[in-house]
């Protein structure tokens, strides 16, 4: 039998550098698409930041019909149970959505709409640029040599800024039960012991026997590589 394609989805304010780890450790025997979000990293910016527009988005670097096993994290983990309804290009076998925030209050709301309308901010120096995107992508610990930093910022008229378009910010809370209810295919929720994005109580509302990652952040990718490797391969049946 063949193996599905792995597809990687990273979350708001990082780029898909932050899989590096994961990579590294994954032996996948079949393609892998590690994709980047409109409006970070190295990808063309949109009018639409929905977790809809985004998955379309995604799902045209798949083929029609593709078969993948979806992996997101964060805002990425949103995207990915979204592809799992089958109303999108690929198949999705099994979804993986890490550190989903899933519970909103009014005040998040208002916040994510401030950030956006701040507009991007500019930097005298690439270091400073790098700097701020750890900060927002909340890396700060990885360093700025990370594979996550190599399109996480650019240079216009000699000054620096993050590459992410600010709209993004402006995020609506997800529906989590709309988003379980509707995959035609098994999910799995984890997150990091220490996620403050995220709870245990928060993801069993939703799904069976939600995974949690012992002494790791909201960055799981990053902070347990392995532990997310071992998910990969138990949801691939490897």
């Amino acid at each position: 039998m063949t193996t599905p394609t792995l597809l990687l989805i990273h979350g708001l304010g990082a780029t898909n550098g932050v899989w590096a780890d994961v990579l590294a450790e994954l032996d996948w025997p079949s393609q892998v698409i590690n994709a980047e979000l409109p409006g970070h990293g190295a990808a063309a910016p949109s009018d639409d930041y929905t977790v809809g527009a985004m998955a379309a988005q995604v799902a045209s670097t798949c083929a029609n019909g593709e078969e993948v096993i979806a992996v997101g994290h964060s805002l990425g983990g949103a995207v990915a149970l979204c592809l799992a309804s089958g109303f999108f290009r690929p198949v999705v076998a099994a979804a993986v959505g890490l550190g989903i925030k899933l519970a909103w209050s009014d005040a998040d709301v208002e916040g994510m709409a401030k950030v956006a309308a701040k507009g991007a901010r500019w930097f005298e120096t690439r270091d400073e640029a790098v700097e701020r995107f750890l900060l927002q992508a909340g890396l700060r610990g990885v360093g700025p040599n990370h594979p996550a930093v190599a399109n996480a910022v650019i240079e216009v008229d000699g000054q620096w800024r993050v590459t992410q378009d600010p709209n993004t910010f402006a995020q609506r809370p997800v529906d989590p039960a709309g988003l379980v209810g509707a995959a035609n295919c098994p999910v799995i929720l984890g997150a990091g012991q220490n996620d403050a994005m995220v709870s245990f109580d928060d993801m069993v509302a939703h799904v069976p026997n939600p995974r949690i990652a012992t002494g790791a952040g909201h960055n799981v990718q990053v902070d347990d590589p392995t532990w997310v490797v071992s998910l990969i391969h138990e949801v691939a049946n490897l």
